[in-house]
């Protein structure tokens, strides 16, 4: 079945925070395809989650969403401004706490990695879990909602 007739099960509270973030349903359903068909999400060991992310024009859009035979039910999604730069990983500056997410593509457990991110031509590296085969980036609600939102903020106020 296509991503596009595939039932989301979205509960109400979810929809509202959706709704706030304007995430469209659209949005959603192309975040899920492409990271369905190219198996490029993460997969949390705990819960059995996929988290994916589409970077789109001016915005990157993550959904956290379960497929199941009967649909597929999205429990998150949040976006942010900031451009992954992909490939350039390096060391982290700090250790972390091992991931219970894995990389579906490679099959590898994500690592603490130095993530390059840029937005209004400023560069930063940032400790985040990755990859360490294929170097995708996991970047966390929080991460995106509280830490780069105000990051841009004060990039935009400058």
């Amino acid at each position: 079945m296509s991503i596009e007739k595939t039932p989301l099960k979205i509960k109400p509270q979810v929809q509202q925070l959706l709704e706030e973030r304007g995430i469209r349903e659209e949005t959603l359903r192309q975040v899920i395809a492409s990271a369905e068909a190219e198996q490029r999400y993460h997969c949390d060991n705990l819960s059995g989650h996929h988290l994916a992310y589409l970077s789109l024009p001016k915005v990157t859009y993550w959904v956290e969403y379960l497929p199941t035979k009967a649909g597929c039910t999205v429990f998150c999604a949040y976006s942010h401004r900031m451009q992954i730069i992909e490939g350039f990983n390096l060391p982290p500056k700090q250790a972390a706490e091992p991931s219970t997410w894995q990389c579906a593509a490679c099959d590898l457990r994500l690592e603490a990695a130095a993530v390059k991110l840029t937005y209004l031509d400023e560069t930063f590296a940032v400790d985040l879990p990755a990859c360490p085969g294929c170097q995708r980036v996991l970047i966390s609600e929080q991460n995106a909602v509280e830490k780069m939102a105000l990051a841009e903020k004060m990039l935009e106020d400058k």
